[in-house]
């Protein structure tokens, strides 16, 4: 991915960079700082930023997927992404932008819980149809809330629409310190893993082998919409990643999730990277956002899957 953009460069070139960037001390290449500046302080912080998206969106859409029992769960359908869009979307407005997190967060954990609570029916399950119904309806308000903050708020449109169609262009300089909450985020999630086998047998059976299934919610919703929150704050809202990574990864490795969350995270990362690769590779699709082509790529699985589920 270090190869593709539109200044062409040898592959020798950007290998040289990254000796001189990793060990200093013994490179002594000479290398042109434009050169230089184009691989360490562009193209690589755009691939740090993919892997970071990408792995923490197919991680969070795995264990939605197990805890809700349905393979269409993930942050964007849920209203997480949205939830965590509009969170950013305040912080901006209100010029807050060094707490542009925190509110992304909060914004999901929010839509999180009220979709989870919508969800719930008479005796304290879940109605897997009526979750989706309200993942998609509260996500969609959100959405017509961040359009009508973008109405109201002109000065500020382009950096809320950014965050409406994701986007990988502008790596934050906090790179480092997302990438410690989302590793903080997936080992808590990894000490979990046999209690999210045990929970795709259903609620009561989890309960009945010692599953401690209100606490584990609890956590592991806290810890995917953590990961998912931070990555929606400096990317903005991509969606699906999250559906077709974990679902056709359960195809081929099966559903035991310390084999499942670890191979969501490296397949995710390399998805996005892919996405984007296809922005940079075909010139007029150069301008367009990362999120409209997994949209565009996403949507039919999601109405495959829908369509798959329904005959069965």
């Amino acid at each position: 991915m270090l190869l593709i953009g539109s200044a062409a460069i040898d592959l020798r070139i950007i290998a040289s960079v990254l000796v001189k960037q990793i060990f200093p001390a013994v490179s002594t290449t000479e290398i042109p700082s434009a050169v230089e500046k184009i691989i360490w302080n562009i193209r690589w912080p755009r691939i740090a930023l993919a892997l970071l998206v990408g792995s923490s969106l197919a991680v969070s859409g795995a264990c939605y997927q197990a805890m809700f029992r349905n393979p269409l769960a993930d942050p964007f359908i849920l209203g997480v992404s949205s939830g965590a869009a509009l969170g950013a979307a305040i912080a901006i407005v209100f010029k807050l932008t060094s707490y542009i997190s925190f509110f992304a967060f909060l914004g999901g954990i929010t839509a999180i819980f009220i979709v989870y609570g919508l969800g719930r029916v008479k005796g304290g399950g879940i109605n897997t149809n009526q979750l989706l119904l309200a993942g998609v309806a509260f996500g969609s308000m959100l959405n017509a809330i961040l359009s009508l903050i973008m109405v109201l708020h002109t000065q500020q449109i382009g950096a809320i629409l950014f965050w409406l169609l994701g986007s990988l262009s502008n790596p934050p300089a906090s790179l480092v310190l997302i990438a410690g909450m989302v590793a903080a985020g997936m080992a808590v999630i990894m000490l979990y893993v046999r209690d999210l086998d045990i929970m795709t047998a259903g609620e009561e059976n989890a309960q009945f082998l010692g599953v401690d299934v209100v606490k584990v919610k609890v956590i592991l919703l806290l810890s995917t919409t953590l990961i998912t929150s931070v990555v929606v704050a400096v990317s903005g809202v991509i969606g699906f990643i999250g559906l077709i990574v974990p679902h056709l990864l359960r195809k081929i490795v099966g559903p035991q999730h310390h084999l499942l969350i670890p191979l969501c995270a490296l397949w995710g990362a390399i998805f996005l990277l892919w996405a984007d690769g296809i922005t940079r590779m075909v010139n007029p699709l150069a301008q367009v956002p990362v999120g409209v082509i997994t949209a565009l790529l996403g949507s039919p699985f999601f109405l495959y899957i829908l369509y798959s589920s329904g005959r069965k």
